[in-house]
């Protein structure tokens, strides 16, 4: 329903004058309480997460896109590091994409049963839109420096949103 209401978000938005990016801010929001309202859970290796490649730092020589996982020397100057730590920690699936259809086609060949995204407000609005129905919640990017340009992520913010999201073991011995 929320994907129907939001091109008329937009229209309405643009009649009164409302900043396109606030109201995908609020679709975003919505959309992600929906899905902590669903109470989705999935192991692990079922969620992708996905993030753009703005929040490595624009003058790291190596490549990261594609497999951040084997590429990043986790120099601790941009955020890649951290998340590539807690993919490892926490055995979710990691990518970084270049843009909405690279993201597109990764959820396409690791066929996820959730997925987080961080990016900006356009990029999670259009990006949960593609993957309905398959839960996605977003997480905002962090601009100090302007759209597309060495971004950051709350890292607190994405251990909480993953860890809700996730199905808890059981111990063993309990």
């Amino acid at each position: 329903m929320i994907n129907l209401l939001f091109p008329i978000a937009v229209m309405m938005g643009k009649i009164f004058g409302f900043d396109r990016r606030k109201i995908e801010r609020s679709f975003v929001a919505v959309s992600n309480q929906i899905i902590h309202h669903q109470h989705i859970k999935v192991r692990p290796e079922e969620l992708l997460v996905v993030t753009p490649h703005c929040l490595q730092l624009a003058s790291c020589p190596h490549k990261i896109t594609r497999d951040p996982m084997a590429n990043c020397k986790r120099c601790g100057q941009c955020d890649i590091g951290a998340l590539v730590t807690l993919a490892e920690e926490m055995g979710f699936h990691f990518f970084v994409v270049t843009g909405g259809t690279l993201a597109r086609q990764t959820v396409k060949k690791i066929r996820p049963k959730a997925v987080l995204a961080i990016a900006c407000e356009r990029d999670l609005t259009s990006g949960i839109q593609d993957v309905y129905p398959l839960p996605a919640v977003g997480v905002m990017n962090i601009r100090p420096n302007g759209p597309c340009y060495n971004t950051h992520v709350d890292m607190q913010q994405v251990r909480s949103e993953i860890e809700s999201m996730l199905i808890k073991e059981e111990n063993e011995n309990g």
